[in-house]
């Protein structure tokens, strides 16, 4: 007797598939992992095979989660890029290349904030200061970009 599946929190990621943005369907089974213990997923319905960390800083990237973390403790802590590569046993073009690939994140969530959703500077220093009072909930590594962005609005 075959498994059942169980519903996923992942959604298909075909813009075709009529599963397409839908949680909680059963339309989703496990499709093997890659070297760094990236889950592959695929939709049953379109046969499209995709990874969970599509459109995040992770998506084609070798580095575990957990190295990436450590990466940001340690810039975090406004430490070189060459102290960081030493600590953590990494290149520093490695490091130095996910420190761009988040600040292109931060840029884009920017752009998000001030274009798509239309907000003005008020709404926007109002949304930081909310997430700086909330900032029990946040990482380190986080709060310093957000900080760093909100900055660059003022």
């Amino acid at each position: 007797m075959p498994k059942k599946r169980r519903k996923l929190d992942v959604f298909c990621q075909n813009a075709e598939c009529k599963c397409y943005n839908k949680k909680g369907l059963k339309n989703i089974v496990r499709n093997g992992k890659r070297q760094n213990g990236t889950q592959y997923y695929r939709c049953t319905e379109c046969g499209v095979s995709f990874v969970r960390t599509k459109g995040t800083i992770f998506y084609h990237k070798k580095l575990k989660k957990e190295d990436v973390v450590e990466i940001s403790r340690h810039i975090v802590e406004t430490n070189s890029f060459r102290g960081v590569a030493r600590e953590t046993k990494h290149n520093k073009n490695t490091i130095c290349s996910y420190v761009n690939l988040i600040a292109q994140h931060c840029e884009q969530f920017n752009d998000l904030l001030i274009h798509d959703l239309k907000l003005g500077t008020h709404e926007i220093d109002e949304f930081w200061s909310y997430v700086k009072k909330n900032k029990r909930k946040w990482n380190s590594n986080t709060l310093k970009i957000l900080n760093k962005e909100m900055r660059t609005l003022s």
